[in-house]
């Protein structure tokens, strides 16, 4: 695997003894196989990393996730790839859909649309104290500038379901649903590499805690879905992580002594500072698990059984 080289280098200038940001290299890439790329975003924190990845084909490249939306992202493409983008989101949270304003649609499946529109009400004021939030000690004192930052904007919406395929004209990706984190979660897979890009279907910190998540049981059907397509690739790229796709066993094995009641049960404190169980053991101040394995899950207990989708509920956001 190669490094390629970011294009665009800028640099930062001290005025009045308060360092501005006209710009930094914000990002890097990988190729991790034939015209394809991880890209990351190496202004935050080691602790939130991000990953998007370029697909190119013969007729057009395919974005997968765009991050938090700090940076130009679609610039940094133009660097890697000369072919139209089309952008695809893994599913609706803000750290894989951030950077979806800088384009002029997406695809997304159709039960994560109403959290993406949820997001519609964010500000850029907001999205600069996230940032300063996130980023690396060394970058907390720069002033982010006004093109580096798109607030939310209606774009267009295209929905796709469970073996819709994205035929970039030379190499075809297939989309296997697999909600569970939420309810449109769903996984690529690049026939032509054998990697399935998997956003947050699948990993260390799985969060099944949030209102967008589905009753675990719900989770297991589909990773049993999943696990139909397992003959197809061997490596898993995701949002957060990049695993081997043997972690599918430890996830369906660790899923199921929820179901069974014979889980860890580990109590940590949520993402919105409520009590949660992790379902296997973790390693004090560590999100690892104490016997090695890979693959953890969040949840509540009042939502372990069902396998019913996660309502909507509508609200007008021009009030909110």
């Amino acid at each position: 695997m190669r490094e390629v080289p970011n294009r665009s280098r800028f640099f930062g200038a001290v005025r009045d003894t308060i360092l501005y940001m006209n710009s930094i290299d914000f990002f890097e890439s990988q190729e991790i196989a034939d015209k394809s790329w991880k890209i990351h975003d190496i202004y935050v924190a080691e602790s939130s990393k991000f990953y998007s990845y370029l697909v190119e084909g013969k007729d057009y490249a395919l974005l997968i996730d765009t991050m938090m939306g700090w940076g130009k992202l679609d610039e940094y493409c133009k660097t890697l790839t000369n072919k139209p983008i089309k952008v695809v989101n893994t599913h609706s949270h803000w750290d894989h859909i951030g950077g979806n304003f800088r384009f002029d649609s997406c695809y997304l499946h159709p039960r994560d649309i109403p959290f993406f529109l949820e997001s519609l009400v964010y500000t850029k004021q907001q999205l600069i104290d996230v940032s300063k939030q996130m980023a690396k000690e060394e970058y907390k004192s720069f002033e982010l500038p006004d093109e580096y930052l798109v607030a939310p904007k209606p774009m267009k919406i295209f929905p796709i379901y469970d073996g819709d395929i994205f035929d970039l004209g030379d190499r075809q990706l297939e989309v296997v649903e697999v909600g569970g984190h939420t309810a449109g979660s769903i996984v690529l897979i690049d026939h032509k590499t054998r990697i399935a890009y998997a956003g947050d279907v699948c990993n260390g910190n799985t969060l099944l805690e949030l209102p967008t998540s589905l009753p675990v049981e719900a989770y297991l059907k589909n990773l049993h879905h999943l696990n139909e397509h397992r003959s197809e690739f061997d490596m898993m790229y995701g949002g957060h992580e990049i695993y081997d796709s043997s972690i599918i066993d430890e996830a369906i094995e660790t899923v199921s002594k929820v179901i069974d009641g014979t889980d860890a049960k580990c109590e940590r404190t949520g993402m919105f500072g409520t009590p949660v169980y992790y379902a296997a053991q973790k390693k004090e101040d560590s999100s690892e698990r104490v016997d090695g394995k890979r693959f953890n899950m969040s949840y509540l207990p009042n939502n372990i059984f069902g396998t019913g989708f996660a309502k909507q509920v509508i609200k007008n956001m021009l009030t909110q």
